[in-house]
């Protein structure tokens, strides 16, 4: 489902759910801590999903965050969510490909492994000069 059409409670619904004053979820709007949908009009719809999240910011308030800690809060909780469904793609198309290629190593371990603890030395390449120089 869109936003937009979970997007149900207006603005004086949603404050009186969350336990705020409607001036509070402006200053949570203004702060970028929550962004309702906008209908055409620009009335306020949240969803449950704004819901959810005006409960978290309620209890890291409560705990003594300032309304800036919230917001890097939200936002490394959005970049975690981000990079977690990145990992859970990566697995999958790794696993594909392992399953196309028949590439399982023993008892299904990885094939692709890296060596990052040891360097190898390789000796220099003399090259010629372009300008016949060595």
């Amino acid at each position: 489902m869109t936003k937009r059409s979970n997007a149900v409670y207006i603005i004086s619904v949603a404050a009186e759910l969350a336990g705020v004053h409607p001036q509070t979820l402006r200053i949570y709007e203004r702060k970028g801590l929550i962004e309702p949908f906008r209908t055409p009009g620009g009335t306020r719809r949240y969803s449950d999903e704004d819901l959810e999240r005006l409960g978290l910011i309620q209890e890291l308030t409560a705990e003594g965050v300032n309304l800036e800690g919230v917001r890097q809060i939200l936002d490394l909780q959005s970049e975690n969510n981000r990079l977690r469904a990145q990992v859970d793609r990566l697995r999958r198309l790794l696993g594909e490909a392992q399953s196309r290629t028949g590439a399982d190593g023993p008892r299904g371990a990885t094939v692709f492994e890296v060596n990052l603890g040891r360097r190898r030395n390789l000796p220099d390449i003399r090259r010629e000069d372009p300008y016949g120089e060595v």
